[in-house]
């Protein structure tokens, strides 16, 4: 991998993790993701848009939404501090991934709030998909060695 594509390839994927730590940040303590989420009822409401809104929710709803909010808050740091091509392709798949299960929520009637989040895993899994594959063959997806 030349040092303009690595250069390029760290910057993209630090880039989507700095992202994701910001939007998931939020969702790393139990009162802070209680309050996000009776924000995106609001906000669902206040807008009149389409779909169900955000239920209330339990104490139980609230510790699952904590407990994948901390994983994903680590996820997005251990890109930040290694933004590997590894990291890269995993992080792509799992873009991917969630932008089907948002997709398949959508069309089953969830808030449109969700689309203001699926508009950002696409570009993301575009994104990064798009420099990976610029990269295949040249790019190791092994962390590179420390000294």
């Amino acid at each position: 991998m030349s040092p303009d594509s690595s250069s390029m390839l760290r910057r993209v994927v630090r880039g989507f993790a700095a992202y994701d730590l910001v939007i998931t940040l939020p969702f790393l303590t139990p009162w802070t993701a209680d309050w996000l989420l009776r924000t995106f009822r609001e906000v669902h409401l206040s807008l009149s848009l389409g779909g169900e809104p955000m239920p209330a929710f339990t104490l139980q709803h609230v510790f699952f939404v904590t407990l994948f909010g901390v994983l994903a808050v680590i996820w997005a740091l251990v890109r930040i501090l290694q933004p590997t091509a590894l990291h890269g392709a995993i992080d792509t798949a799992g873009r991917v991934l969630v932008s089907t299960w948002m997709v398949l929520a959508l069309v089953q009637g969830a808030s449109q709030v969700i689309g203001s989040f699926l508009v950002m895993e696409a570009v993301g899994a575009v994104v990064q998909g798009v420099v990976l594959w610029s990269l295949r063959g040249r790019a190791t997806l092994a962390p590179a060695p420390t000294s």
